[in-house]
């Protein structure tokens, strides 16, 4: 199985960046989405205390969310090779998770949603973190696939088949009739020179007999 550069870059520094790419923002997503869901469904109990916790997860994720971007934009990427579709999907379907989590901060800063309607602006908040949970989550699964199920062919294996392009289908070598000819000349010579050793011994015999 051949590993998507998503992974790949999980497993660096292990398991810093485990904990940095996938944990952090995975803890903070699904914090703020169980405090919207729970907001919406208990409006008229809402905790002071749920919605400080949630206001200060969303800034905390907004402002981690663009350093990683940054990080794997201009730092990982232009030193990968790409494995193919499933690669590309993995690695940009993460970066783009950067476009909610950026809405959501602006919205914590209140640049953005300042309308008077308090459920309409929670309703758009849980709008933008489950976009935010899907971009993250569909980059989990196409980093866990293997590259290979959407035609990538390592450089390794893909260079056996170019050299093996002229074998047949059945796995069979094809056979150099001019060695044939020169190993079937050699198996002639040496029997001749078997046939010669053994009519001396039988011509030696008959000598000693008539002696």
């Amino acid at each position: 199985m051949v590993m998507t550069h998503y992974m790949e870059l999980l497993s660096l520094h292990e398991p810093w960046f485990l904990i940095l790419f996938m944990l952090v923002p995975m803890v903070l997503a699904e914090t703020i989405l169980a405090s919207d869901v729970l907001s919406l469904i208990y409006r008229d109990r809402r905790s002071a205390k749920w919605d400080s916790l949630k206001h200060i997860c969303g800034l905390i994720l907004g402002i981690f969310f663009i350093i990683v971007t940054v990080y794997i934009v201009s730092s990982y990427v232009p030193t990968i090779q790409w494995r193919g579709p499933i690669d590309y999907i993995s690695i940009w379907a993460y970066v783009l998770g950067v476009i909610p989590a950026v809405l959501v901060l602006l919205q914590e800063l209140g640049v953005i949603f300042k309308g008077p309607d308090e459920t309409s602006k929670l309703k758009k908040h849980l709008g933008l973190m489950i976009l935010f949970v899907l971009l993250t989550h569909l980059a989990m699964v196409f980093g866990m696939a293997d590259p290979q199920l959407a035609g990538y062919v390592p450089p390794k294996q893909n260079m056996q088949m170019q050299m093996n392009g002229n074998m047949p289908m059945d796995g069979n070598m094809p056979m150099d009739h001019s060695q044939m000819d020169h190993s079937q000349m050699n198996h002639d010579q040496m029997n001749g020179q078997m046939n010669g050793q053994m009519n001396n011994n039988n011509n030696g015999q008959m000598d000693h007999s008539k002696m």
